[in-house]
């Protein structure tokens, strides 16, 4: 019998089921992973902290043991040392030049030959100079008398001038007072002005006439007529009477004059007092003691003159009239108050013409004068042209090279040089000294002097010129300061040389490695009790304050803060800050000494290195 065996069908849940089904599975497991990554990413962090610690204090540990040197405080002397270097070069280098043309005839020297100033090197051919001297020459004498007569010009003007100021002076002092006195003494003979006139100086004014006393004059033998005479009494004689006279000499005449016979008399002059007859045809003879004259004489008026003006004015005041006895000195005449302005202003007229032609003739002595300086000087060109024709060294040297030779021809046009010498006397060179260094620099220091072509020879200069010519290149400005060398040994121009200037000194100070100090004017000093690293300071160190002096480029003079024989530490200048990398990308190692490796903790490089992580 044939059996059949049928399985029993279970009931199938709906589709909808088993996806809501599978959905809240999925969810159960997503966060269960995300609980997990989270405890895993926790413990990461913690690790790695952990690790790093660990890590930092060991490199600390490990640095300090590697990189920690000591030096000792000592005593030493410290310098501030300006170096630089340069090129030497000769006290004075000439490249002779000239301005004269020819050709050269003569050049008796040769490169390396010693000349002293003022030896002739060249000689070049003249050939118009001499014509050129002689058109000077004239030109000269020519402004000269020019000079010359412009100066007699200018001394007449002084003088017209001189006596135009002296005639305003007399005038001045004339018209202050406004009367015309009388020059002599008599009687009116005739009147010649009224008042309400106006005269002019010298016009008349009156005759004088006194005949009171009168002048006899009669011929003495010449040999006995003497000048001594004069004030002699004198007996004279009437012609055709018997009457006698007294009188006086009063002259003596130098002139000789020769009467009939070849007699050589002089006349005498005999004042007498007319006793009333005596008349100008009334002639007489004189005798003056032992002396008697050689013939008879004639008589003359003792006054008879013409009374003149000696200004110029209006008559508002006449005192004379015809017959009137006036004496010398009385006043004859007053004239009107603006006299005195009317004529200073005419004397004062005649002070400024002159004045003028002065300044005119003053003007052309100046012009003659500076044609004469031009002349001079043009003289004086040529005579320098003519002398530079004979070419001399212009300082004492070494002929370093000789451009020109014999036979060549030098234009005017032409500046070339024909020979250069140097003066050895003394060497010099250039310092470049910065611009915050420059104060410092003062004329008269010492250089000390190395060359690279002379070992171990040092030479000593001096500072002899701080020029303010600057460069500045790249923000930095330089000076050049000039050191001259005198005791020159075996440099030579050309050569290469470091001077080093020596601008601050001090000796047997405590000193220590400008490496050891630190920021804030603190040095580290070894101290065996300090047994753990305290922030930057290492362990077995301490921090100290100091304070600090003079420094150059590796030590540094400590004032106060330290003692002879402590040890201080010295920070070795390769040292960076800590950089390490943690776990996800922080830092806190060491950069450059340590490295991270993945995404483990961190190692120093070259001697630890991180393991990837997990």
């Amino acid at each position: 019998m044939n059996m059949k065996f049928f399985k029993k069908k279970t009931e199938q849940p709906a589709v909808s089921d088993n996806v809501n089904l599978n959905k809240t599975r999925k969810k159960k497991k997503i966060k269960k992973l995300i609980k997990v990554l989270a405890v895993i990413l926790v413990l990461a962090v913690i690790g790695g902290i952990v690790y790093n610690k660990l890590v930092v204090s060991k490199l600390k540990q490990a640095i300090s043991d590697d990189t920690a040197e000591t030096a000792e405080v000592t005593k030493m002397d410290i310098q501030k040392v300006l170096s630089s270097s340069g090129t030497i070069a000769p006290l004075n280098t000439y490249n002779l030049t000239t301005l004269v043309e020819g050709e050269v005839i003569s050049a008796d020297f040769e490169e390396g030959d010693q000349v002293e100033e003022g030896d002739v090197l060249y000689q070049v051919t003249t050939d118009d100079l001499d014509s050129q001297i002689n058109s000077a020459k004239t030109s000269l004498s020519r402004a000269e008398k020019n000079h010359e007569n412009a100066q007699e010009k200018y001394d007449k003007a002084v003088d017209k001038y001189n006596e135009a100021i002296a005639d305003y002076n007399e005038a001045s002092e004339k018209y202050s007072d406004l009367t015309i006195k009388s020059t002599a003494s008599g009687y009116v003979k005739s009147l010649s002005v009224e008042e309400g006139d106006d005269i002019q100086s010298g016009d008349t004014i009156a005759s004088i006439y006194d005949n009171t006393y009168m002048l006899l004059e009669v011929p003495f033998i010449s040999a006995d007529a003497k000048s001594s005479l004069v004030g002699e009494t004198a007996e004279v004689q009437i012609s055709d009477s018997d009457e006698t006279l007294k009188g006086t000499v009063t002259k003596v005449s130098s002139i000789e004059e020769a009467l009939s016979g070849n007699q050589v008399v002089k006349t005498v002059t005999v004042k007498v007092k007319n006793p009333g007859g005596i008349t100008t045809t009334t002639t007489a003879t004189a005798s003056i003691g032992d002396l008697d004259s050689s013939s008879e004489g004639t008589f003359s008026v003792f006054e008879d003159t013409t009374l003149t003006a000696d200004k110029s004015g209006e008559i508002v005041s006449l005192n004379i009239q015809e017959g009137d006895r006036i004496k010398d000195g009385e006043t004859v005449i007053v004239l009107a108050s603006d006299t005195y302005d009317d004529e200073l202003d005419t004397y004062q007229a005649a002070v400024d013409s002159a004045k003028d032609s002065v300044d005119s003739a003053e003007d052309t002595v100046t012009s003659a004068k500076e044609g004469i300086e031009d002349a001079e000087d043009a003289m004086d060109d040529i005579v320098d042209e003519k002398a530079d024709y004979s070419i001399t060294a212009p300082i004492t040297g070494e002929i370093i090279s000789k451009d020109v030779l014999v036979g060549d021809t030098i234009s005017k046009d032409n500046s070339a040089t024909l020979c250069t010498i140097y003066d050895l006397s003394a060497l010099t060179f250039e310092m470049a000294i910065d611009e915050l260094d420059i104060m410092e620099v003062e004329e008269g220091q010492t250089v000390n002097i190395t060359a690279d072509a002379l070992d171990e020879v040092t030479f000593t200069g001096t500072v002899t010129n701080i020029s303010l010519e600057s460069t500045t290149s790249q923000g930095v400005t330089q000076y050049p300061v000039t050191v001259q060398i005198d005791e020159t040994g075996d440099l030579l121009p050309g050569m290469n040389v470091t001077g080093e200037i020596v601008v601050d000194e001090v000796k047997d100070v405590l000193s220590v490695p400008n490496d050891a100090l630190m920021r804030g004017d603190k040095v580290y000093v070894q101290d065996s009790s300090v047994t753990e690293t305290d922030g930057d300071v290492p362990a077995g160190f301490k921090a100290v304050e100091v304070e600090t002096g003079l420094s150059n480029d590796d030590y540094i003079e400590i004032t106060s803060g330290l003692s002879e024989g402590d040890v201080v530490y010295v920070e070795r200048s390769t040292t960076s800050g800590e950089n390490v990398m943690m776990p996800g990308g922080m830092q806190g190692a060491p950069s450059g000494d340590m490295q991270g490796g993945g995404n483990g903790g961190g190692a120093p490089s070259g001697g630890m290195q991180g393991g990837g992580g997990r």
